[in-house]
């Protein structure tokens, strides 16, 4: 995320993002197929390859509609015009009448106060889901072994 921050924030490094955000998500597709005894990174790796596909399906970057973007109230949307970088994120803005797989893109708005208020997927929501799965999964295990009755 701290890539995406620092490079949605320069012109130059905004090139960049189409190619680095999915191989970003390539490169953790090995750690998690050696965890797949984790039904928590089978969650993260399914919600992860969703997301993949949306973003190289719509050349390289996850769509996020208009409507999306208002919602969140971060961004200007006169400033943008269709298939502009949102700034600041890792979304391209288009209608979902131009984005491919449309169901898997950035549609869903957590209402957060301000600045924690977001876009997510469905892709977003098993990656979290599967984090704190595998968490429970891990200090389960942990215990077990360590020969502390769970809670």
């Amino acid at each position: 995320m701290a890539l995406v921050q620092g490079l949605a924030t320069v012109p130059a490094g905004v090139r960049w993002l189409p190619f680095l955000i999915p191989t970003a998500h390539l490169l953790l597709i090995p750690f998690l197929a050696r965890n797949l005894s984790f039904w928590g990174m089978r969650l993260v790796l399914a919600g992860l390859i969703l997301n993949l596909a949306a973003m190289l399906a719509n050349g390289g970057l996850m769509p996020v509609e208009p409507s999306v973007v208002r919602a969140v109230g971060s961004i200007e949307l006169s400033e943008l015009r269709p298939g502009d970088h949102v700034p600041g994120t890792k979304n391209s803005l288009l209608a979902a009448s131009d984005s491919r797989v449309s169901f898997l893109s950035d549609r869903f708005v957590i209402p957060m106060p301000g600045p924690f208020r977001a876009a997510v997927s469905i892709g977003d929501f098993l990656v979290a889901g599967g984090v704190l799965v595998a968490y429970v999964e891990v200090v389960s295990r942990y215990s077990n072994r360590r020969g502390i009755p769970d809670g």
